[in-house]
């Protein structure tokens, strides 16, 4: 059996690999293991389906938000596009084998038993790194915020995506030699599974495979979610506490509140500039914070989600024998393990004030675009044509030519309060 990276549901295999040495006996199982059997059955059924469509729609959205709003400016937003592009490949291919229920085998033929088994094990590696990127990101954001602006870049997200893609394409192609269609003699069926001769290198390509997509990533997951969980709390506590009243302020907060206004009153009579540029590091500050907790919360949810399939994947290298309650067990960890590819758009929804706001306004300029081509209406205005073009050459060419200089001065005074009214926002002052 392939290991619990791929998409090949375990429970299904490991009763065939379990019935008795007749060629088919039913397995003596308890109350628990029926009942845990059926429940699975059920969900491999019903919720495999539910989870494929849910999980791409959010997934497809989650891209085209993350590149059509204000978002885009966001280095981290590419992570997360990226994550969700390789999430709805492993989707696919997941899809694909819950197809042969319906008699539909694409998953036991060749040469589709390599390709979704390579896609499989590439869209794993990728969606766990993905994750380390950005959590090694906000590390750097949370903890050397002067470094944010040279180290946490649109091109150098762009740069590290890449390099991880090819990486990982790399490392993902013995799966191509190893899976391959085989006839089982117990089940009368063909599966796709690992060849016969390859089973020496497939164990040392699973310890290899685990210590790479489980021990390496998950460690570096959980150590810089714990320092920037830790300063992210610190950062709050100090924020709760500066706007208490009637409170003595500490020795920290008098030093803080005694260095900024030396700087808000510098002699040179630039007060108000300064203060202006304090309150908009503080505001970006703020929405960076905003934008850190939720990729907290997405990258502990990933590592609550998997951390039991490979727990399970580990203890299978360990132990020699398998009950069969261990393997319901595993199964019920591989639900799991695959949960995690669909419900990330539920996380940013739930955890993202920044992400809802850029999914209203999406659909709000979507349905405002289409009502703008109606040919009913004929010619767009003015304030039209701004929002759906946003070019400054189109306002000063669609400006109509009057006779007096007052009147176009007027018009020239409106257009650039509309132009400022559309214009978008800059990515820190989101609420």
């Amino acid at each position: 059996m392939l290991n619990g990276s791929t998409i090949h549901p375990p429970m299904a295999d490991a009763r065939v690999g379990m019935d008795g040495a007749d060629g088919g006996a039913a397995l003596n199982l308890t109350e628990t293991e029926v009942v845990m059997e059926l429940i699975g059955n059920f969900l491999n059924f019903y919720y495999m389906p539910l989870l494929v469509v849910v999980g791409s729609i959010g997934n497809i959205l989650s891209v085209l938000v993350f590149f059509n709003t204000k978002l885009k400016k966001l280095s981290s937003s590419y992570y997360l596009a990226a994550l969700g592009i390789s999430d709805t490949c492993y989707l696919v291919g997941l899809f694909v084998t819950w197809l042969s229920f319906f008699q539909v085998h694409i998953y036991t033929r060749e040469p589709y038993c390599q390709l979704f088994t390579y896609t499989s094990g590439v869209s794993s590696f990728l969606s766990v790194w993905y994750v380390v990127a950005f959590t090694f990101e906000r590390f750097i954001v949370v903890r050397y915020p002067l470094k944010r602006q040279s180290w946490c870049t649109v091109r150098r997200a762009k740069t590290i995506i890449a390099c991880l893609t090819m990486v990982g394409s790399v490392h993902s192609v013995p799966y191509i030699f190893y899976a391959g269609t085989q006839y089982s003699e117990r089940s009368n069926v063909t599966i796709c599974d690992m060849r016969k001769e390859y089973t020496s290198q497939m164990e040392i390509f699973n310890y290899i495979d685990t210590v790479i997509v489980f021990v390496v990533p998950f460690t570096i997951i959980v150590v810089l979610n714990s320092v920037t969980s830790f300063t992210v709390w610190r950062f709050a506590g100090l924020r709760r506490n500066m706007t208490l009243p009637k409170r003595k302020p500490s020795n920290l907060e008098i030093r803080r509140q005694l260095s900024f206004q030396y700087f808000s009153t510098h002699p040179n009579g630039r007060n108000g500039i300064l203060r202006r540029s304090s309150m908009r590091e503080n505001r970006m500050l703020h929405s960076q914070m905003k934008v850190t907790k939720m990729l907290l919360i997405v990258s502990s949810v990933f590592v609550c989600l998997n951390l039991p399939s490979y727990v399970m994947r580990v203890r299978a290298f360990v132990e020699t024998g398998h009950s069969y309650l261990t393997v319901l067990v595993q199964y019920y960890c591989y639900l799991f393990f695959i949960t995690n590819f669909g419900i990330n758009f539920i996380l940013y929804c739930i955890s993202g004030q920044n992400f809802r706001k850029a999914v209203i306004e999406m659909f709000r300029r979507h349905r405002k675009g289409r009502v703008n081509q109606d040919p009913i209406s004929g010619c767009g205005t003015q304030s039209e044509l701004l929002r759906a073009y946003g070019n400054l050459a189109l306002r000063r060419t669609s400006t109509p030519m009057l006779s007096t200089t007052t009147t176009t001065t007027t018009n020239r005074t409106a257009e650039t309060v509309l132009w400022k009214d559309y214009a978008d926002p800059p990515v820190m002052n989101l609420p």
